[in-house]
């Protein structure tokens, strides 16, 4: 035989003794990622990766190898409450939460009667909008802990040109949320250009404006002068519903189509599960992250106009306490909907589930340190949970 012959025949599949096809070996797979070019055009195009780009343990039904592709159906059908108690565990918790404090006799009379609704609602308004700051930038995997201080400056801001310049009561909505996108986008820009540190970045930009709200202020309320207009806006109510509710539900359900149902979301989504692949799909992950935080701090000075407009006054403490509450909500809420991805529905539920559990407490007659302690609690047992949870799913977003 030649030695071409015999070259053919080393390349071909080859019969062994036993009668079995010994079929060529494949080159070892290193986990690495194919160059541009390789494979044959083999990378995804931005317009694919927005609708196409499945996270690590996601692997749908029926592929070969898919998690669950050869699972008996008497076994999916068992795995059913399971996986309705893992997206929906805590809409029951905040059901079984209302009935507790509904029939417990301290409570039954008072908590779910149209004051307290009123009052619980109107109160979460600025804490949801403060919530949903948070959720933008943590949607592609960074924390931002400056929402709070944000909300502050915005309001006292707004309270000021009120109040001490007299201006319109239009001017002084804009002034505040223009403010708040103008330090949303020093964030996202220190982040997404020097790539500094999420955590770090917005920690030290919380602490200083915070310093320079007592600066300004001088520790005290900014408070007179302040048109009825504008606080009975904060305070009153339409058809029975407090009127930052309407301010409050607009913002959730753009929230929620603009992260769950456009490129921009699935395009945080992305960055979130891998900004390397995201990079080489063709996103633009620096202006995706710059845009994240100036939404965020758009909606910050939108919270920082209601929050002025609800309490009637502003201060340099109000704004930042918003900012633990809003990130317990975010991180329960990555529990549920979604488990183990932090999304606009989960924290809505979370805010309500934290919200009505003070609400009980306090009508019971809890201590003053209780509710801090109740969100403390809540904060840490979420963020675990939604450890878990991205575990699970073999992704999720960088922080966890």
């Amino acid at each position: 035989m030649s030695a071409r012959a015999k070259a053919n025949e080393n390349d071909s599949s080859a019969t062994t003794a036993a009668g079995q096809i010994r079929m060529p070996r494949a080159p070892a797979d290193d986990g690495g990622l194919p160059s541009a070019g390789e494979g044959g055009g083999g990378l995804l195009s931005a317009g694919e990766a927005a609708s196409g780009l499945v996270s690590a343990g996601e692997s749908p039904e029926g592929l070969a190898g898919a998690p669950g592709a050869g699972t008996p159906q008497r076994v999916r059908r068992r795995s059913k409450p399971f996986d309705f108690s893992i997206h929906y565990g805590l809409v029951v918790l905040l059901v079984v939460e209302i009935l507790f404090f509904r029939l417990y006799g301290g409570t039954s009379a008072v908590y779910l009667s149209h004051a307290n609704l009123v009052a619980l609602i109107g109160n979460q308004a600025v804490v949801c909008i403060v919530a949903l700051a948070a959720l933008v930038p943590l949607t592609a995997g960074y924390i931002d802990l400056s929402p709070g201080a944000i909300t502050g400056v915005a309001s006292i801001a707004s309270a000021t040109a009120v109040s001490r310049f007299h201006a319109p009561v239009l001017l002084a909505i804009v002034i505040g949320i223009v403010i708040g996108t103008l330090l949303g986008t020093v964030n996202g820009f220190l982040i997404a250009r020097f790539e500094f540190s999420s955590i770090v970045t917005t920690l030290g930009v919380s602490t200083a404006l915070t310093g320079l709200m007592v600066w300004y202020t001088g520790g005290s309320t900014i408070g007179s002068n302040i048109p009825q207009s504008f606080t009975s806006f904060g305070s009153l109510n339409w058809l029975g519903i407090p009127r930052v509710a309407y301010v409050m539900v607009p913002v959730i359900l753009i929230c929620w189509f603009v992260l769950e149902n456009t490129p921009f979301g699935r395009y945080l989504q992305a960055t979130a599960s891998n900004p390397r692949s995201a990079r080489l799909v063709g996103l633009n992950v620096k202006r995706n992250i710059l845009t994240a935080f100036m939404l965020t701090g758009f909606l910050s000075g939108v919270a920082g106009v209601l929050l002025t407009a609800r309490s009637g006054a502003a201060d340099s403490t109000t704004g930042p306490s918003y900012l633990f509450p809003a990130l317990a909500a975010v991180f329960l809420g990555a529990t549920t909907i979604h488990p183990g991805r932090p999304n606009t529905w989960g924290t809505v539920i979370g805010i309500f589930f934290v919200a009505f559990g003070v609400s009980g407490l306090s009508l019971v007659g809890a201590s003053a340190w209780a509710p801090d302690v109740f969100n403390g609690v809540i904060l840490i047992v979420a963020a675990g949970m939604a450890i878990v949870f991205a575990r699970r799913r073999g992704g999720g977003p960088r922080l966890f």
